[in-house]
């Protein structure tokens, strides 16, 4: 008893300010590499079309080819084999099909990747559509299968342990560097919806990761009144890397800006977020206009053209206005439960995990930090307003690509687009006070092991058997 003694007293020492950074070190490695070991292979959100797309841009082909209403590229033909073999079509958004297997064999299936056969054109739409730094761990592991001879599924795996190395150094930095709001952002970072985006093959891992540091690091200048070049610079490169994946979060760039700080003139303290920001936008606007002659006009032949979206929202605000009212007031009430939607879709909400999970994010937000004294009403209506403009631009986004003419709602929008500014939600509403005592956060800890349990149990249930 006495050599663990000395452990156990540094563990009650420890600063309330640590313990969510020490917990998140310690469970977040074995949950997130848990949730890209047990998924199959292509049965995450588009998985399948954003292989293809790393795999494209691996080979230095950084625009797709457009070949008449498909857009893509020639690759390996090993690929389309390893897809059809688990959900069973390379079609881009057509549903997946589940193929349950003896847990056995869970590393099973290992298609060559066939680089000395001919090679043949994919159709994949969806992902060409975006910049090649998004994919910069899978193509670094797509090179890796390549060279070493792994088959598609262990080239895939190993794109999700890379982008699970990833998402995990840039929520350990943001848990660094935030001035309060620890706990809520920790547990958001431990959850199960998080852990299972980090562990997928898309962009999921750097736009969340990116997405809670420009949040760590806007609030940490926000408090200490203060931009030095290094910080700048840090919220450029990630407010480059997020915008250039998923342009919706650019206004993640702003979390510093308001309220104004007394004693700082309005040039110096305005000029770093909007040179980043207009940067970040014209470097947006600049691949989609290289990208442009690879894109198809509209995949959906009921769904108008961008120009065309764009021209009727300009004519007609108010009826725009009251769409984007219509379709959050019909996805709020039901949009906590669906961050625990997994799979492609194929796994359905899973109340087990929701119910725990939740509970745990709002007791974290009950509980305040003594070190919140910056979060002002001005403050946290900034907060919001920052989040409401994230919020928009999703709405927005699907409106482009999903809204036929006529619609009630905006169809399209998933609980998953806001993980990356949930963070920055939670803290704008948390309560300010004391910090939480050591036995609320065992019980929150204890919430969201029991979330992981229900989730990580339902899906060896889903596409495993005994």
């Amino acid at each position: 008893m006495s050599a663990f003694q000395p452990i156990t007293d540094r563990v009650r020492e420890l600063r309330p300010d640590l313990v969510p950074r020490r917990a998140f070190l310690l469970l977040a490695p074995f949950l997130y590499a848990a949730y890209a070991l047990l998924t199959p292979a292509f049965q995450n959100f588009d998985e399948n079309q954003h292989l293809y797309r790393a795999w494209q841009i691996s080979t230095s082909q950084l625009v797709g080819e457009r070949r008449g209403a498909r857009s893509g590229g020639e690759l390996p033909p090993g690929l389309a084999r390893a897809t059809v073999q688990e959900i069973g079509s390379i079609t881009p958004q057509t549903a997946r099909r589940t193929v349950r297997r003896p847990v056995s064999q869970m590393f099973g299936w290992n298609t060559p990747i066939g680089t000395a056969e001919k090679p043949i054109y994919y159709d994949f739409f969806g992902a060409v559509v975006y910049a090649p730094v998004g994919y910069l761990p899978q193509i670094l592991a797509v090179r890796i299968g390549v060279a070493a001879g792994l088959s598609v599924e262990w080239t895939l795996r190993l794109g999700r342990l890379s982008n699970v190395a990833l998402c995990l150094g840039l929520v350990l930095w943001a848990l660094k560097l935030i001035p309060y709001g620890r706990w809520p952002m920790a547990i958001i970072a431990l959850s199960p919806p998080m852990a299972a985006a980090a562990a997928s093959f898309g962009q999921d891992a750097l736009v969340g990761g990116s997405g809670f540091l420009l949040t760590a690091l806007g609030l940490r200048i926000a408090a200490e009144r203060r931009w030095t070049g290094a910080r700048a610079t840090t919220v450029g490169l990630a407010t480059l890397a997020v915008s250039l994946a998923k342009f919706v979060y650019l206004p993640l760039v702003a979390v510093a800006v308001f309220p104004l700080p007394r004693a700082v003139s309005l040039r110096r303290w305005f000029t770093p977020p909007l040179l980043i920001g207009a940067a970040a936008a014209f470097l947006v606007y600049a691949w989609i206009r290289i990208n442009a002659p690879a894109l198809v006009p509209s995949f959906r032949p009921w769904v108008p053209t961008m120009p065309e979206q764009v021209s009727w929202a300009a004519a007609h605000p108010l009826e725009f206005t009251a769409l984007i009212g219509r379709t959050f007031l019909f996805e709020l009430p039901t949009l906590w439960a669906r961050f625990y939607t997994f799979g492609d879709s194929t796994v359905p909400t899973i109340w087990a995990a929701a119910i725990p999970g939740t509970a745990a994010l709002l007791v974290a937000m009950a509980y305040g930090e003594r070190n919140a004294l910056d979060l002002t009403r001005g403050r946290r209506l900034w907060i919001l307003l920052t989040f409401g403009a994230v919020a928009l631009l999703i709405a927005f986004a699907m409106f482009l690509t999903l809204a036929a003419r006529g619609a009630i709602v905006i169809e399209g929008i998933q609980a998953r687009y806001f993980l990356p500014v949930l963070p920055l939600g939670a803290i704008g509403l948390m309560r300010r006070g004391e910090d939480a005592p050591r036995g609320v956060m065992t019980v929150t800890i204890a919430l969201v092991l029991a979330a992981h349990a229900a989730t990580l149990g339902t899906i060896a249930a889903t596409f495993y058997s005994v």
